[in-house]
């Protein structure tokens, strides 16, 4: 990316004459912060866009779970060129609908963000109502009661 040919060569004639040697003196220290802005400033700024690039020859196939740039994740349902279906919403375990309702969504590669993990699905259990019993201890910790024998805490499950 650099001509160092044509460098190597205008060096090598102010080396040659006395007279520009003052000359080129004056344009080394620009040489050398045009060489430091380079390695510096240019290069890592080409590595970074490169990086991407290479994530998006990184394998996706159907059945992958993936997470748009947008930020809607979803499963490839099918790949045709650089074009991918994803299925986003969930079914419950017997196929019917369970939450949001499954859309397929097409997407250009450019527009996929990264792979992702799939996560197991966390069922929450029914939360039961419990009421004391009549005989219990704790009668004084009515559920309205917020100066029971704890001093302070709201009334127990």
């Amino acid at each position: 990316m650099t001509s160092t040919p044509a460098l190597v060569h205008v060096v090598l004639a102010a080396s040659s004459s006395k007279s520009s040697s003052a000359s080129l003196l004056t344009f080394l220290p620009l040489i050398l912060i045009g060489l430091l802005a380079y390695f510096f400033f240019i290069r890592p700024q080409q590595r970074k866009a490169q990086a991407p690039r290479a994530a998006q020859s990184s394998g996706i196939e159907i059945g992958d779970e993936v997470q748009t740039v947008g930020g809607i994740i979803g499963t490839v349902l099918e790949i045709h060129g650089d074009r991918y279906t994803l299925l986003t919403g969930a079914l419950g375990d017997d196929g019917n609908l369970d939450g949001p309702q499954p859309t397929r969504i097409v997407f250009v590669r450019q527009a996929i963000a990264r792979k992702i993990e799939p996560i197991a699905d966390i069922r929450t259990a029914e939360v039961h109502d419990v009421t004391p019993s009549e005989g219990s201890d704790h009668e004084a910790d009515a559920p309205g009661d917020e100066t029971g024998e704890h001093g302070g805490e709201a009334g127990e499950a």
